[in-house]
């Protein structure tokens, strides 16, 4: 119960306090409390009783008297404060933590206590003797062990079957040669040996229905006369070398028809055919090199023209429509044909002659064939005299009293010469006459362009850079000697030629414009 305390009111006489029998209820309740606590609800007991382990009780009165706890043999008491401390003296007394050394004790081990130690800790406390344990592994002198006293593990062998069987001390373990084995015991040594059926890295052998893999296996140095039957490898990347040092060292070509060879003293590759070996056209080749082409006497300006009689192209002058004019400067020397409804005519040629030029090359007109009534003029477009289309650039003209006119008012004249620097920035222009329409011819300028360019493949790269306006039809593209075939290896956009699959590492790229 809680302590109950007696409400006295907030003034003397105010009616809010307990009244007589409630407060003295609670005083009566707080007294039989505490009489119960320390008497017998009666009285009040002012002793304390304690006894010992021998049950002998001893009565001490609270009212001044004193208890005293005291220590015994290897316990000590110490009063601090309010605080009482019982300990055990650790160099007299045996702890679970503490080191001592036990003099004259018995110890019982069969069921009261365990002693704890390892095998090598007790040895070393056994000074007369060495204990032999189940699990260490000691060297025992002068034992004699017997099987009837003692029991000894098997040794369990198994064969590649999963076989297994278990010899015992005692038995003999017998090792046996099998097909091409054989087997030698000296001293304490088993030796194994092959005999001349098994195959070694060392060995000569002749092997009989074999197969060898060679994704597993590297076949050198197989000698021609060693290799018969058919290769058949359908497989992607495979490599094999047919060089020889001169035609001299190629093989019979009967024996080898359809055979590969590249001559790496001459630099020509061969085909093998029963008649001979046949040379390969290369990029680098002159067409004379053709059986059916004669190139002996060839002179600037002629053609290769076709004999039947001989069954071969033969160097020959042909009159042609166009006229082709590529130096550096040149001088033409420009009429009419009056018997063709006016015509331009050039050396007797077919009337309106095309002109091939090339860009930055100068062309002189020696207009002093032509009459009065015919001015010449070069023009943008195509068809009749337009004269805002005139040229503006790249005229000269001299009269022939030696006056020169240069731009749009060298155009328009009918004697002395007319100078005409090709553009490089168009590529077909025209001339014509301003007075007659059917007078007109076509000037087809080509680019100044390298015969070849040369690139270095890198097994990654694609896109190559040509000259502008070219298209498949103008250029033969070979990648290591390899003329590959337009629109399937490869395509061009304006200025980028890109090949389907990029050239390999260190390939080499020719570009050869036609």
């Amino acid at each position: 119960m809680a302590k109950l305390t007696v409400n006295r009111g907030t003034n003397a006489n105010d009616g809010t306090g307990d009244n007589l029998r409630a407060g003295a209820n609670k005083i009566n309740l707080n007294f039989d409390e505490i009489y119960t606590a320390i008497g017998n609800g009666t009285n009040i007991d002012g002793t304390i009783k304690i006894a010992d382990d021998s049950s002998t009780v001893a009565t001490i009165s609270a009212n001044g008297e004193t208890l005293k706890i005291l220590g015994g043999n290897a316990i000590t008491s110490v009063l601090s404060g309010n605080t009482l401390t019982i300990a055990a003296d650790a160099a007299s007394l045996l702890t679970a933590t503490g080191t001592a050394t036990i003099t004259n004790k018995t110890i019982n081990l069969s069921s009261n206590n365990t002693l704890s130690a390892t095998f090598a800790e007790i040895n070393t406390a056994i000074s007369d003797a060495t204990l032999v344990g189940t699990a260490a592994s000691q060297t025992l002198t002068n034992k004699n062990l017997t099987g009837a006293g003692n029991t000894f593990p098997t040794l369990s062998i198994k064969d590649d079957a999963s076989t297994i069987d278990a010899v015992s001390l005692g038995q003999t373990l017998t090792f046996e040669g099998g097909s091409g084995i054989t087997t030698t015991v000296t001293d304490n040594k088993v030796s194994f040996a092959t005999d001349g059926s098994i195959v070694t890295e060392t060995s000569t052998d002749t092997l009989t229905n074999k197969t060898i893999s060679g994704a597993d296996n590297t076949i050198t140095n197989i000698p021609s006369a060693n290799v018969t039957g058919v290769f058949d490898n359908t497989s992607s990347g495979s490599k094999i070398r047919f060089n020889f040092a001169g035609t001299g060292a190629f093989p019979n070509e009967t024996t080898y028809e359809g055979m590969f060879a590249y001559d790496t003293t001459g630099n020509e590759a061969y085909v093998a055919d029963t008649g001979g070996w046949t040379k390969l056209i290369n990029e680098n080749a002159s067409v004379g090199a053709l059986s059916n082409v004669n190139i002996v006497g060839v002179a600037d300006g002629q053609a290769l023209i076709w004999s039947s009689a001989q069954g071969r192209f033969n160097p020959g002058n042909v009159s042609v429509s166009t006229a082709t004019y590529e130096d550096t400067a040149v001088r033409l020397a420009v009429t009419y044909n009056l018997s063709s409804s006016y015509r331009f005519g050039h050396y007797g040629a077919t009337d309106n002659p095309t002109i091939y030029a090339k860009q930055g090359q100068t062309i002189a007109f020696d207009l002093t064939g032509l009459s009065g009534s015919h001015p010449f003029v070069i023009q943008s477009t195509s068809g009749n005299y337009v004269s805002g289309n005139r040229l503006t650039t790249g005229l000269t003209h001299v009269a022939t009293d030696g006056t020169v006119t240069t731009g749009v008012n060298a155009q328009n004249k009918t004697s002395g010469v007319l100078y005409f620097e090709v553009p490089s920035d168009q590529l077909t222009c025209y001339y014509v006459c301003a007075s007659h329409n059917a007078m007109n011819g076509t000037v087809y300028i080509r680019q100044k362009i390298p015969s070849v360019q040369k690139y270095t493949g890198n097994g990654s790269t694609t896109a190559y850079t040509i000259t502008a306006g070219k298209v498949v039809d103008d250029l033969l593209v070979y990648v290591n000697g390899i003329c590959l075939v337009p629109t399937d290896d490869y395509t061009i956009s304006g200025t980028t030629l890109t090949f389907v699959t990029a050239p390999a590492n260190s390939a080499e790229i020719t570009i050869r414009y036609l």
